[in-house]
């Protein structure tokens, strides 16, 4: 494996470098290399500390709730898939195979938020291709056995890992990794990329300038950012995202979990929409739709205000609580208002171990029902005029009946 160094900065691969400790090991077995180009390697991993912060994990935005992402033609699925975290679709609308399949979050297919989080992963994809390198590879490399300290790792044609890959994030819960790989990233059957010593799967980013496919039973962590499709084969599974920018993302009874940073919560936003206006006897309810979470579960608390409350600081007349189960639109239970006036909404999300709650606020926008009492009752009182005439009518009618039983009487023969 040739493995070249980027332009003023030492390698962040451990097994591309010759440390003092093999050094010493060499000397023990007869290798007695010069002694200055093991104090140069000493230098080398002591500067590994100095340049391992330069990888930056870049902004995700809409993006970030998504575990899988495809544009056209669509997001196909064969088997028993379970993705947890949104699954979308965009510029395409179509999504195939679930079911079978299952989403553990909300299926965005064309609409504004797909649109949105593509828009976030064309913006991400071009950060992490314009990050410094710190390792290069020249020709297509296979990271098997190796042990990765963070670092930005920049690939000239292919990466591949046909075995065991290990992060080493040396106790920093912060570290990142940044893979620029300028072609296809391709893992073998039963393969592992693990990180080790305290760093997270949400840190891994791999940025693939054509389409990445994930082997068989391949066990895989990070955010892959591909310029065209992205493919799971049977059994894979991924800790992270699955973001395809012009191409497919194909599923075959995989497991796709989007990742969290530990010790940060993701943003949320609760937008609402009150029904509309009715009138005593009528029904009323709230809707609210929950967006940005990551998987997100817990509640959403949905509260009424009576009319006489206009700063809704009184205790609500009205309660409905719903289970969370990912981002998406929930609706109220309906109620039904006893006074007229308005009514003012407030909806609160619960938040989670992983997402940040949120709320809407008295007096929103969309978030107040205006209840009438419903049209007066009038009673009609007969004019003089009317009564006239319905004596007349009367007198008619009288007339008549009197006309007919006149007509049936039989008057006696004379003699």
């Amino acid at each position: 494996m040739s493995v070249q160094t980027a332009s003023n900065n030492p390698p962040l691969c451990m097994a591309c470098a010759v440390g003092p400790a093999v050094a010493l090991e060499n000397r023990r077995r007869g290798r007695n290399y010069p002694g200055k180009l093991a104090r140069l390697a000493l230098v080398g991993m002591l500067l590994v500390s100095g340049t391992s912060l330069a990888a930056v994990a870049p902004p995700l935005g809409t993006a970030q709730s998504f575990a899988v992402l495809g544009a056209t033609p669509n997001v196909n699925n064969t088997g028993p898939t379970i993705v947890t975290g949104d699954l979308g679709v965009s510029p395409a609308a179509a999504v195939v195979g679930f079911p079978p399949g299952t989403v553990i979050g909300t299926i965005h297919a064309a609409d504004t938020i797909a649109a949105s989080a593509q828009s976030a992963n064309t913006t991400a994809y071009g950060v992490l291709a314009g990050e410094a390198c710190n390792t290069s590879f020249g020709v297509p490399t296979d990271l098997a056995g190796m042990t990765l300290v963070p670092g930005v790792y920049c690939f000239a044609s292919s990466a591949a890992n046909t075995g065991l890959l290990q992060l080493d994030a040396m106790g920093n819960s912060n570290a990142v990794w940044v893979f620029q790989i300028a072609s296809t990233l391709i893992t073998g059957s039963a393969s592992t990329v693990a990180v080790i010593n305290g760093g997270q799967a949400c840190n891994v980013f791999w940025q693939v300038g054509s389409s990445a496919t994930l082997g068989t039973t391949t066990t895989f962590v990070g955010n892959i950012l591909a310029l065209t499709s992205i493919t799971m084969q049977t059994g894979a599974s991924l800790s992270g995202r699955a973001l395809a920018q012009t191409g497919t993302v194909t599923l075959a009874s995989n497991a796709v979990s989007v990742c969290s940073l530990a010790g940060s919560l993701a943003p949320t936003t609760l937008t609402t929409q009150a029904s509309a206006a009715t009138s005593l006897g009528g029904r009323i309810h709230d809707t609210g739709t929950l967006t940005g979470g990551v998987a997100p579960t817990g509640t959403i608390t949905f509260q009424s205000f009576g009319p006489n409350d206009a700063t809704c600081t009184a205790a609500p007349v009205f309660t409905s609580v719903l289970t969370v189960a990912g981002n998406g639109s929930y609706v109220s239970a309906d109620f039904a208002p006893t006074s007229a006036g308005t009514y003012r909404w407030i909806a609160t999300y619960s938040g989670d171990a992983a997402n940040a709650a949120s709320a809407t606020a008295c007096n929103d926008a969309n978030e107040s029902v205006a209840v009438s009492a419903g049209p007066a009752h009038v009673a009609i009182t007969p004019t003089l005029s009317e009564w006239a005439m319905a004596f007349l009518v009367a007198l008619v009618a009288l007339a008549g009946v009197a006309s007919m039983q006149k007509r049936r009487v039989k008057l006696p023969k004379v003699l």
